[in-house]
């Protein structure tokens, strides 16, 4: 039986990064696999039940899909040192970080990568060699090609157009400036160790904005705190022995992220969820929803921006909520105290149905028509 767990995954993948981070972080024994073509579109899809990477394979044999699903699995197994902290601000922020890396960082990674043509020749070698190794160049080029189509396609439905073009650059510029002060006063989010919001927010800031060539010149050089944060992240040799804030506090430096994330996320995950609310009663049963349910508008920085309602997002806003439930009442206390001040409290009271995920898609765990009633413990019991 094999000793070591296997990682698919690209390079130039967004989640590929959090998932390789994360197993170095945790000195987790592993061999990372290119994903070809056949191992891509045949054995992942049969394993995981979709095109998509990473994954992860334990030296039992078990495929595990979703950045989010690998590491919880793996957390239970190696459970030092954690990538949750122990209080309960500091642990529902670092699953409010890891939606927005995971989900919010999408359309400004796909505009920083494909806006830019500078970025496209790193791309077709990579890609074309991880599809077809061994292939003539011509054959890996043609094949490169085709996935860059795929990629671009789905530019329009997230909202990468050139009209909102200078909308996306500017809350980057703000955006980095204001994560390259924190990273001048602190060595990760929230202070001196890693936790899963950096894990999931290397995931754009590496293998998007850190390595295509145009944005790490012009987005990532100039900012030498943020480029050293992405560069210890990468590392993870010897691994951080640093220690979070102490007495559950949140650094001075990240509050003004954290109010601009819940000012334009929640808007977006309102309008998904007012989506899906709608779609359920009509939803077959077993049936999963669209992995896109069109468009809508929020604010973003001084601007407003038209991308996508990906429900997606919402089994995110779940996982925290779910954390949340788990706390005592005395620490959920807390938690919306801290939310409040932040513009937050939302995220606590939204109404989201239970959901399950498969792949890249969710949807209900239940009937529309049914509900479900909690255990203590925070997870979904048996309907009623």
């Amino acid at each position: 039986m094999a000793t070591q767990f296997t990682l698919y995954g690209w390079e130039l993948s967004y989640f590929t990064g959090k998932t390789r981070s994360y197993l170095r972080y945790k000195g987790i024994p592993f061999v990372e696999q290119p994903v070809d073509a056949v191992t891509l579109t045949l054995r992942i899809r049969r394993r995981t039940g979709a095109v998509v990477m990473p994954v992860v394979v334990t030296p039992e044999g078990e495929w595990l899909q979703d950045t989010s699903v690998i590491i919880d699995r793996l957390e239970e197994r190696f459970p030092a040192p954690p990538v949750l902290p122990a209080t309960p601000v500091q642990r529902f922020i670092s699953y409010v970080l890891e939606c927005w890396g995971d989900e919010f960082w999408i359309p400004f990674a796909m505009h920083t990568r494909w806006s830019h043509a500078e970025n496209l020749a790193l791309f077709e070698q990579d890609a074309g060699r991880g599809m077809l190794p061994g292939a003539p160049a011509f054959v890996q080029r043609a094949a490169a090609q085709w996935a860059v189509r795929e990629m671009r396609n789905h530019l329009p439905g997230l909202g990468v157009v050139p009209a909102q073009a200078a909308v996306l650059d500017a809350w980057l510029k703000t955006t980095l400036d204001a994560l390259d002060a924190h990273f001048r006063e602190h060595d990760f989010l929230l202070g001196g160790r890693p936790t899963l919001g950096d894990f999931s927010l290397i995931g754009p800031l590496y293998a998007h904005l850190g390595r295509d060539p145009w944005s790490k010149r012009e987005l990532i050089a100039p900012r030498r705190h943020l480029a050293a944060w992405i560069e210890r992240m990468q590392r993870m040799e010897p691994p951080p022995a640093g220690e979070l804030l102490a007495e559950d506090a949140l650094p001075a430096t990240l509050l003004p992220l954290l109010q601009a994330l819940f000012r334009e996320f929640t808007p977006q995950l309102e309008a998904t969820l007012a989506a899906v609310q709608a779609a359920l009663p009509s939803l077959k049963p077993g049936a999963m929803l669209p992995r896109g349910m069109g468009q809508a508008s929020w604010p973003l920085g001084e601007s407003t921006f038209t991308g996508a309602r990906l429900p997606y997002m919402l089994w995110m806003v779940q996982r925290a909520q779910d954390a949340y439930r788990r706390m005592s009442a005395a620490e959920q206390q807390a938690v919306r105290a801290q939310l409040r001040l932040l513009g937050g409290e939302r995220w606590l009271d939204m109404d989201i149905p239970r959901l399950r995920r498969h792949g890249l898609r969710v949807g209900p765990e239940v009937g529309p028509a049914q509900g479900t009633r909690w255990r203590r413990d925070g997870h979904a019991a048996d309907p009623v």
